[in-house]
């Protein structure tokens, strides 16, 4: 797999994991929410362009996870 996609995996989940973060606080920015997942959706949208297929992407993206959590 392309080094361009496994960054691409990796930003879209440590902004998955900062929108989490975000809404575990008693009073959550709405403004950052917002920006975060814009980014997140641009993201997703880069991914899906190398991966039409939304069932490959998944894949593709559960054996990058799971390489990462190996190394």
């Amino acid at each position: 797999m392309s080094n361009l996609i496994e960054r691409l995996i990796a930003a879209h989940r440590i902004l998955n994991r900062e929108i989490r973060r975000e809404l575990a606080r008693r009073l959550p920015d709405p403004l950052r929410l917002s920006r975060l997942k814009k980014e997140r959706l641009a993201i997703k949208d880069r991914l899906f362009r190398h991966f039409p297929d939304a069932a490959e992407m998944r894949r593709v993206a559960r054996g990058a996870i799971a390489r990462a959590r190996h190394a």
